[in-house]
């Protein structure tokens, strides 16, 4: 299995920055050479309405355009009414497919921002759950995970994220941390908490500055692979062919590096699933439609070790 990065950063650690609609002066063109992932604000709800961020659209474009790995962040606020995650998810949805396109929601983890009520104007367990119903929504419906923007000192504000009886139940979510260096008060680098024991990206700086980029930016360190970031590779030279009454399927071995295996579908259908090393895999008759004027269609997607599938299912006809 692959390793994760630890909580410090390490000579390998991937390097991003975040902007959003008050970054001034970004030149795709030269940030595309200094960066390695970007993550764009698309939308938030701080004004109490769903607001989509005046760049993102623009940003999203410039960004597919120059080949930078992109993903997108959503600033939620949560309430006791757990209904408005419900409509904060799938407003947030459909603006990430408008700047990436349909059944497009990034290349990078999607990402709820929560940082606020800084009040504790609601319990611990409410926080928890509203942000909770978001993830389960967003992923159920884009089949893609969501990642957790929040702060160190946000998460020990609200209990470390902890629910008696139910322990941290948004610790299996990827994290993306800030904690800034500049603080004097903060550690050297994120401890473990709220149940993390590892960070997948640490916004370690709001004010760094960055070339191509006209005044200080959020700076972040990422993890060591864009793999880590990013869903599996499309799966390559998918083969099938019919022999003794079965199907015999085969295909390239993706190069992900936390790739975990393979589902194979027939007809959109699942017939199996198998490892990462596995470059094939046998349909048997019982499995295949009886009728001979059925149309088949074998198709495939790579999983890996966060559940992300391949962005499209490979398919041949036979």
């Amino acid at each position: 299995m692959y390793e994760e990065n630890n909580q410090d950063k390490n000579p390998k650690s991937l390097f991003g920055i975040d902007i959003n609609e008050y970054t001034q002066s970004v030149q795709f063109n030269i940030i595309a050479t200094k960066i390695d992932f970007l993550y764009l604000r698309a939308s938030g709800s701080g004004t109490g309405n769903f607001r989509v961020d005046k760049k993102f659209l623009e940003f999203a474009a410039s960004s597919r355009n120059y080949g930078i790995p992109v993903g997108a962040y959503h600033y939620g606020v949560p309430s006791y009414d757990l209904t408005d995650a419900d409509r904060q998810c799938d407003d947030f949805i459909n603006i990430l497919q408008e700047g990436f396109g349909n059944g497009d929601y990034g290349d990078l983890f999607p990402v709820l921002d929560v940082e606020t009520p800084v009040d504790k104007s609601i319990t611990t367990a409410t926080l928890v759950n509203w942000i909770d119903r978001f993830r389960k929504r967003f992923e159920s419906k884009t089949r893609r995970r969501l990642m957790l923007y929040t702060g160190l000192f946000f998460i020990e504000l609200y209990d470390n994220f902890y629910i008696p009886g139910s322990g941290y139940p948004l610790s299996n979510m990827p994290l993306w941390i800030a904690m800034y260096l500049d603080i004097p008060t903060n550690p050297s680098v994120p401890p473990s908490i709220g149940g993390w024991t590892r960070w997948r990206v640490w916004q370690f700086s709001e004010a760094e500055t960055v070339e191509g980029v006209g005044n200080p930016v959020d700076a972040n360190w990422g993890p060591d692979n864009i793999d880590l970031l990013i869903q599996p590779g499309n799966v390559s030279g998918l083969s099938a062919r019919f022999q003794n009454g079965n199907i015999y399927v085969s295909w390239n071995r993706n190069s992900d590096v936390d790739l975990l295996g393979y589902n194979i579908f027939l007809n959109k259908e699942w017939v199996g699933t198998v490892d990462e090393k596995a470059t094939s895999y046998l349909i048997t008759a019982d499995k295949i439609p009886t009728n001979k004027n059925t149309p088949l269609e074998v198709s495939i997607e790579a999983f890996d070790y966060d559940g992300e599938t391949s962005k499209v299912r490979s398919s041949v006809n036979l």
